[in-house]
């Protein structure tokens, strides 16, 4: 393998899980959702989650949280249609922190 191909991003085949994770915000009992994106590893995944989550917190007095699900590609399905396996949800903590919870997200508070 040469230096070029190992740079090259590998294409990805539908048997090959991704990592899927979207943000939520309530305030004045409206709820919305904000950044969302896909990651080929869970550990990219996550670090993406947490930086949205800490930017809503800097900019916004909404509750926020976020949701890492583990989906399955299909090409013939629009994303939103994907299936999902929620692997852990997060919220923002004390001090710039992120706390993580196993499963899916309870309904907002």
């Amino acid at each position: 393998m040469t230096v070029d191909q190992q740079q090259q991003p590998q294409p990805h085949t539908e048997d090959e899980p991704l990592y899927a994770w979207s943000t939520y915000q309530v305030s004045g009992g409206v709820e919305g959702s904000g950044p969302s994106g896909t990651c080929r590893a869970e550990r990219t995944a996550r670090a993406c989650l947490e930086a949205a989550l800490q930017a809503a917190v800097v900019h916004s007095h909404a509750y926020s949280w976020g949701q890492l699900s583990r989906v399955s590609a299909d090409v013939d399905l629009p994303f939103h249609l994907w299936s999902r396996a929620p692997v852990a949800w997060a919220e923002p903590g004390p001090s710039d922190t992120v706390t993580w919870r196993p499963g899916p997200a309870p309904h907002p508070r």
